[in-house]
This record gives structure tokens, C-alpha cells and sequence, in this order.
């Protein structure tokens, strides 16, 4: 672009700091239209950050208290029932082997019948594969609400989502007994995690 043309979108703004002097003429009119142009680059670049993609100001619109993260039923049910069935089959192990311990050191046990003892040891398994599956199931729903709310990182959301629920299980004494297994679950999901993020 030549001299004269650079000249022609020097606004009236601008005009005051061009000199009348002709020949300090040249040397102002370049300094103007040099700052128009830094002046041009700013605003470009401050409306390039202030641009947000549609597909992220959608998928905000999606997600709670502005984390990013969309929330999704479908993965809320998949986590519960996650839970759920890892910790009925985990509890109902728990439940078998506290029952045969139980079944072997109780001097009434002992002398009971074997359908007595079958009884008992069904009982005790399933209470035991309810309990934690119920108790794991709130601890999955509760570590996805975490992550969608604040999304911590998964060291956080484990120990915000196990003191909520191991906490409800101190509630009622029946379930106190169970909270160093429960604490043995969660471990064992944290290890896994920790696993599959090293691979």
C-alpha cells in the first residue's frame, strides 16, 4: 500500500497528530497509521478470546453450576447400577464368609440342623449383598454428582463421595460393623482407577 493510500484511512481522529510541516509529514502519517494498525491487531485478538465455540457455550448449558461438564442420565443410571452390582456380589461374599465364621464359632449354630445353618448363612448373604449394594450404589451416584458439579479430579471426588456415604452408614449401628468392608470396597474401585490411568 502506498503513502497515498495509507493516507486516505487516517481518521479525522487522528488528523491532529500530523504535522502541517511537510517535511515531518511523512514520519507522522507512518507512526498513525502504524498505531491504527496495533489498535486493529488488540481488538482482533480481544474478540478472538472473547469468542466461545457453540459447541462448548451448548454443552455448558447442559452441565450444573458451570463445570463444564454435561450431565447425562444415562451415565447418572449406568453408575448407579455399576455400583449396584459390584457391591451386591462383593457384600454377598462379604456376607457368605462372616456367616461361615459366625456358623462355625456360635456354640447354637454348631448344634443346629444343616437347613437351619443353610438358612442362616442365606439370610446373612443377603442382607450383606443389599447393604453394600446399596451402600455402593450412592457412593458411584455421588462421585458422578461431584464430578459434574466441580469436577475435582478423581482423588476428590473418591473422598468427597466415600465420606458422604460411609457416613450414612454410621448412622444406624446394624451397619457400623460393615464400614471397614466398605472402606475395603472403595479401596479397591480407587486401585482400580489408579490402574487404568497408568496404562
Amino acid at each position: 500500500m502506498s503513502s497515498w493510500d495509507r493516507s486516505r484511512y487516517i481518521p479525522w481522529s487522528k488528523l491532529s497528530e500530523v504535522s502541517n510541516n511537510e517535511e515531518a509529514y511523512n514520519f507522522q502519517k507512518e507512526r498513525v497509521f502504524r498505531s491504527l494498525q496495533r489498535e486493529a491487531i488488540r481488538e482482533r485478538e480481544e474478540k478472538e478470546e472473547k469468542f466461545v465455540p457453540i459447541e462448548i457455550t451448548e454443552s455448558r448449558k447442559g452441565s450444573l453450576f458451570k463445570s463444564g461438564i454435561e450431565y447425562q442420565t444415562s451415565d447418572v443410571l449406568r453408575s448407579l447400577a455399576f455400583g449396584g452390582c459390584i457391591g451386591s456380589i462383593t457384600g454377598a461374599i462379604f456376607g457368605f464368609m462372616d456367616g461361615m465364621k459366625t456358623a462355625g464359632e456360635n456354640k447354637i449354630l454348631k448344634n443346629a440342623s444343616n437347613i437351619a445353618k443353610a438358612k442362616y448363612l442365606a439370610q446373612g448373604t443377603s442382607r450383606s449383598g443389599f447393604t453394600f449394594g446399596l451402600f455402593f450404589s450412592v457412593f458411584h451416584g455421588l462421585k458422578y454428582g461431584i464430578h459434574v458439579a466441580a469436577n475435582p479430579g478423581d482423588v476428590l471426588e473418591i473422598l468427597g463421595a466415600s465420606a458422604l456415604s460411609i457416613g450414612g452408614m454410621m448412622v444406624k449401628p446394624a451397619t457400623r460393623v460393615s464400614i471397614p468392608y466398605a472402606g475395603m470396597l472403595v479401596a479397591m474401585d480407587s486401585f482400580t482407577i489408579y490402574m487404568s490411568e497408568e496404562k
